[in-house]
């Protein structure tokens, strides 16, 4: 299986609550902007005009909001389905007032992903490399802990 690139950007902890929430929104699951199913397991021979009338146009929205977001940064850069870590800098030995994220992604999530950064961050940058390899390092130990302690729950 072939690995993902890993990158590790820094970000001042001014912007790490605004760069949490943008990490964990999925707008696919957002249903200010894509309805909620209201068909569900219903036979339609049994459903009203009206009942069909709100299906459609439920439908719609649906079609009209999965185009919108097909053409949006928000919509092809989807930080919630990656695998991303937020580490404090001074729990790494690193800058107290820095927070750095980990982001394992395809090339072409990251281009894209930098881009959006530049456009909603003020203080979002790539780490240096001695920090980035710093970050990376600490997350594969603490994922070699985690499996090895599985392993050991489940007897292997």
């Amino acid at each position: 299986m072939q690995s993902l690139p890993a990158r590790v950007y820094e970000v001042d902890k001014s912007e790490l609550e605004e760069l949490k929430r943008v990490l964990s929104y999925d707008p696919y699951l957002d249903t200010s902007l894509i309805p909620p199913d209201i068909k569900g397991h219903v036979d339609k021979e049994k459903l009203t005009p009206e009942q069909i009338k709100e299906i459609e146009e439920r439908d719609r929205k649906v079609a009209e909001a999965h185009k919108m977001l097909e053409n949006s940064p928000k919509g092809k850069y989807i930080f919630a389905r990656q695998e991303y870590q937020l580490k404090d800098g001074s729990s790494l030995g690193l800058k107290n007032e820095i927070s750095y994220l980990y982001l394992n992604a395809p090339d072409d999530f990251l281009k894209g992903a930098e881009e959006r950064f530049k456009n909603e961050f003020k203080t979002i940058k790539r780490a240096s490399k001695e920090d980035e390899e710093k970050v990376i390092k600490e997350i594969k130990e603490e994922e070699e802990k985690a499996n090895a302690g599985f392993g050991s729950i489940f007897g292997s």
